[in-house]
């Protein structure tokens, strides 16, 4: 598995229209770009950081020659709009190296 994590600026006055477009990005990416998904937080300085899954740099890689539908790519435009792009960052691509995030409860022995 391959890990994006970025740092989006959002513009002021457009976190609603940021937070409105970013989870329809991210289901046209996960469709048509191959991802595996991605999540979005929000420190507590006030920033906001995604990381994004992927099945392995390659198809993260290939992502970008491959286009989404015009739906998803008004998504696309309009989150790009809400954003300061020149701020905006990727601030790290990473295999996973051990994968102990759970959805369940542990097993604890």
């Amino acid at each position: 598995m391959y890990i994006v994590m970025f740092e989006f600026v959002v513009k002021p006055g457009k976190t609603e229209a940021f937070l409105a477009a970013w989870p329809k990005v991210t289901q046209g990416i996960y469709l048509f770009k191959g991802s595996l998904g991605s999540r979005l937080h929000k420190s507590d300085e006030g920033k906001w950081i995604a990381y994004a899954q992927w099945p392995s740099k390659q198809v993260y890689e290939q992502a970008a020659s491959i286009s989404m539908s015009e739906d998803y790519e008004a998504q696309r435009a309009a989150m790009h709009d809400a954003l300061n792009l020149e701020d905006t960052k990727t601030l790290y691509q990473m295999d996973v190296e051990v994968d102990y995030l759970q959805r369940r409860p542990f097993a604890v022995a």
